[in-house]
């Protein structure tokens, strides 16, 4: 897949903004301030319906904005797909022109994005690595993000339950959410565990490095079906959730690590970090290329700072087909198309 065209209105400090991408290497240029990053948050969002910091959508609009407009042109294994998002009175995702979920959306256009804050934030952070994960397994199945939205429903009925009533729940009611929770979630881990494995095949095919990603289940579930041992965890967890007034079993305790000769990632220096991280985003875009048969599209924020030089060798070298949409203060000429941006 790959993006051809993209417009850009009141969006950050973008305005009545349009740039034409090449089907390779891709980079944005210029000082500080000039919008760089913009530019590939609105790809971002346009993939995934968010921005990939924490900020709702209200907030991207240009200050004094009635709201903004993104539109994207984009080819894929199907032909040739417009997406677009609007920010007005409420946040609007649309395939050639008709409102569509972000499952539809996916399948179209998914943007691979690494930053130098985000890889530290994925080495160092439980809960970052497990977004970071669900969100690569939505990428190889749209289909998974139905599992995800259906246990986090319920787990937010069950802990409004313990939040509101404590120690006044029935046995009963709690059992019934427990089961349902059970049921639910037990389709996350299987996929969780099943893209874990996949990618550590990967990551042995195509690196010398023994680099690893485990999955730490909350619950151990180390039999083929998890959900007698998850609603097992649950219940027996049941007097302390309702003191703490929270859900603490399931798959949003879960933990992913990474691991290199059997050390945890975390321990290793910042270069190491840097490079192992990108080894397992490598290992991803060729585990995607494999399952969808066709490349992602690869957003690289401030490169110079993201990777080093040999990294970035490796990634335009080692996957010619893969569009690139890079950033950076100064222009490089090992990038095919180089767009610059000023400071208004």
């Amino acid at each position: 897949m790959q993006v051809n065209k993209l417009e850009i209105n009141g969006f950050r400090c973008l305005r009545g903004f349009g740039v034409e991408f090449a089907p390779g290497k891709n980079l944005i240029f210029g000082a500080n301030g000039s919008g760089k990053t913009s530019v590939i948050e609105a790809l971002h969002i346009l993939g995934f319906g968010k921005s990939f910091i924490p900020v709702g959508h209200r907030d991207l609009v240009c200050f004094g904005g009635p709201g903004f407009y993104l539109n994207a042109d984009i080819s894929d294994r199907t032909g040739e797909n417009r997406i677009s998002a609007r920010m007005e009175k409420s946040f609007i995702l649309q395939l050639n022109g008709e409102r569509a979920p972000l499952t539809r959306v996916g399948n179209h256009l998914y943007p691979l994005f690494f930053s130098h804050f985000l890889y530290g934030q994925s080495v160092d952070g439980v809960s970052a690595l497990r977004r970071l994960v669900d969100r690569f397994i939505y990428g190889l199945s749209t289909l998974y993000l139905h599992d995800l939205l259906r246990y986090n429903h319920a787990l937010r009925q069950k802990n409004h339950l313990l939040k509101n009533l404590a120690r006044s729940i029935q046995s009963s009611e709690l059992r019934s959410w427990n089961k349902l929770l059970a049921e639910a979630g037990s389709g996350v881990i299987a996929k969780r565990r099943a893209f874990t494995d996949q990618l550590n095949g990967t990551l042995a095919e195509a690196f010398a490095e023994d680099i690893a990603l485990g999955y730490l289940p909350v619950t151990g579930l180390e039999g083929s079906d998890p959900v007698p041992d998850l609603l097992d965890g649950m219940e027996r967890a049941r007097e302390t959730e309702v003191r703490c007034r929270r859900a603490l079993v399931g798959p949003q305790r879960d933990r992913f690590e990474i691991t290199v000769a059997g050390r945890r990632l975390p321990l290793f220096s910042s270069g190491e970090k840097k490079k192992y991280a990108m080894m397992l985003y490598m290992a991803y875009i060729d585990l995607f290329r494999r399952t969808r048969g066709e490349y992602p599209v690869f957003l690289l924020d401030d490169y110079d700072a993201a990777m080093d030089e040999r990294n970035l060798g490796f990634v335009l070298g080692h996957f010619p087909a893969l569009q690139v949409v890079a950033t950076a203060v100064d222009p490089d000429p090992r990038f095919e198309r180089r767009i610059e941006l000023k400071k208004e």
